[in-house]
């Protein structure tokens, strides 16, 4: 693992954190980063806290101790919007989306830069195609 370092190729940098519940720590302290531009996988066996991570990442729940730094600022100095703009998070288990396809479920993800009313231009539609041809989901766009 890679220890902290205040980069602008940073995305993530997490400072010493950790989860617990009431008896059980879920997540050991831990500090990285992730570098901005790359993938990164998380590979743990089951209850390793790999999800657990991922919640903190995108604000679903936050660290017991320690901080995550987005862009080298805190996360909860984020506004919602702005977040919303520069992370998605997908969760491992959605609710059913009966009647709505890739293509639609993607383009929700564009809801932070026009809002509830907002129109839904060209620019939008050029966007969600990029998105799902970067995931290779074009053949199943229209599922």
């Amino acid at each position: 693992m890679q220890e902290y370092t205040n980069h602008s190729d940073t995305t993530f940098a997490l400072r010493n954190i950790s989860f617990r519940v009431p008896g059980r720590t879920l997540l050991h302290p831990l500090s990285l980063t992730f570098p901005a531009g790359k993938v990164t996988g998380l590979i743990g066996h089951n209850g390793s806290g790999k999800s657990t991570l991922l919640k903190m990442l995108g604000r679903h729940q936050p660290p017991s101790e320690g901080e995550i730094l987005l862009d080298a600022q805190p996360l909860e100095s984020w506004s919602s919007k702005a977040f919303a703009r520069k992370v998605a998070y997908l969760p491992q288990q959605l609710s059913p989306a009966e009647g709505m396809t890739v293509r639609e479920l993607v383009a929700i993800g564009r809801y932070p830069w026009h809002g509830a009313l907002g129109r839904f231009g060209a620019a939008d539609r050029e966007k969600v195609e990029e998105a799902i041809s970067l995931v290779g989901l074009k053949p199943l766009a229209h599922r």
